[in-house]
């Protein structure tokens, strides 16, 4: 097979290899992104409940404050008694003490509720937070089975690239123009050898007289996909060796 055919032929097989690892690079950022989900999924779980803790931490600072303000006027209300001058004022600052005394225990009670409110918080903080770990962890390696992969991609890329430069000065210009037209309209592999009437890119039949003209000029256009086709001769078969037969042995006559 001439310099130029033999050489866009390894382009062209370059190409194909090519065309399918970029393929497969492109489904890198995509992989990425889906391996992050769980992890966000627990994330955005994990943030839900912090802020439903800073919340419940929220109330219990505000109704403490409120025990302190209640206690504030018990300690006036106790001190206004020690100066009273007569029986209905006495009263006064004990209904005042009465009342913020029943505000404290009421509120009270609801900081209790809200730290019991805040210990289920906790425990299931503590479980996501351990699933949170797990996920990153799953995440982790698995992200560098991606990076692994991407990594050979792109050596491979690189060594078609490097590949096809070595040949490309070896074909004829006119056919790699015509080579590059196909490439750029995603007909991949755009040069094929074919040893029979089929085309090897589209598999479609190669009318008789058409694939006579390939065999007798060793290169064409398929009618069906356009692509370069370069006729070889199909290979042939390598004989087998003949196996030795052994002579068969004759019965001996009994005398």
């Amino acid at each position: 097979m001439p310099e130029s055919i033999d050489a866009i032929l390894q382009i062209s097989q370059q190409d194909r290899v090519l065309s399918t690892n970029q393929k497969r690079l492109n489904t890198i950022p995509e992989k990425k992104k889906k391996l992050r989900v769980p992890v966000k999924k627990v994330e955005i779980h994990l943030d839900q409940l912090k802020e439903k803790e800073e919340e419940i931490y929220g109330k219990i600072r505000e109704r403490e404050t409120l025990v302190d303000v209640e206690n504030e006027k018990i300690k006036k209300s106790d001190e206004k008694m020690l100066s009273v001058k007569n029986q209905k004022e006495y009263l006064a600052s004990q209904k005042e003490i009465d009342i913020a005394k029943k505000t404290i225990k009421k509120v009270e009670d609801q900081i209790l509720e809200l730290e019991g409110e805040k210990e289920k918080l906790s425990e299931e903080l503590a479980s996501v937070l351990d699933e949170y770990r797990h996920e990153k962890d799953i995440m982790t390696e698995k992200e560098k089975d991606v990076l692994e992969e991407e990594k050979t991609l792109l050596e491979t890329i690189d060594q078609c690239n490097k590949s096809k430069d070595e040949v490309i000065s070896l074909v004829d210009p006119t056919i790699y123009s015509e080579y590059e037209v196909l490439v750029s309209r995603k007909v991949i592999p755009a040069a094929v050898a074919i040893s029979s009437s089929n085309c090897m890119g589209c598999a479609m039949a190669i009318p008789a007289q058409l694939f006579n003209e390939i065999m007798r000029d060793s290169s064409g256009k398929c009618p069906h996909c356009g692509r370069l086709l370069f006729y070889k001769a199909p290979e042939k078969p390598k004989e087998q060796p003949k196996k030795k037969t052994k002579p068969k042995k004759t019965a001996k006559s009994k005398s």
